[in-house]
């Protein structure tokens, strides 16, 4: 974690912030933030989107918002993360986080993280759900979703 903030390999990328995106379900989220950590270049066929939803136990939306970068620097430092999305439903109260990894390998291996675990234990009981994309580009998955294609 601490090679990558001195080395400067972190950026929080303001291409997406506030943008809304449409879901396959048809579902509004708006983008809060971006965080992205530079990674040896991978190919697009081994790259993978992991989509996880849920809402929040026992916190509001906006108190969520404000608490949502603590585990960021477990993330930062997990092997094949990239980047992650932050987004939210404002309606719904949905929170929803956009992950690339470098491979679908790694995709396959945050549900048993210490990060994905803490998530489940804040969760409203029933409200957490995940998907992974396999030879997905994240940022053209984004795209896609912002333009409603």
């Amino acid at each position: 974690f601490f090679g990558n903030v001195v080395s400067g390999r972190i950026c929080f990328p303001e291409k997406f912030v506030n943008s809304e995106i449409t879901m396959e379900d048809g579902k509004h989220y708006t983008v809060l933030r971006t965080l992205h950590v530079e990674a040896e270049n991978s190919s697009p066929d081994d790259l993978a989107v992991f989509m996880v939803r849920f809402k929040f136990d026992d916190l509001s939306l906006e108190a969520n918002k404000k608490l949502s970068m603590i585990p960021a620097p477990f993330l930062m430092g997990m092997p094949g993360f990239i980047e992650k999305n932050w987004v939210f439903n404002n309606e719904t109260g949905d929170f929803q986080g956009i992950y690339q990894w470098a491979s679908l390998e790694f995709a396959k291996k945050y549900p048993d993280s210490f990060i994905y675990k803490l998530m489940t234990k804040r969760a409203a009981p029933g409200s957490l759900s995940y998907e992974i994309k396999p030879k997905t580009e994240l940022s053209k998955y984004l795209e896609g979703l912002q333009s409603g294609r």
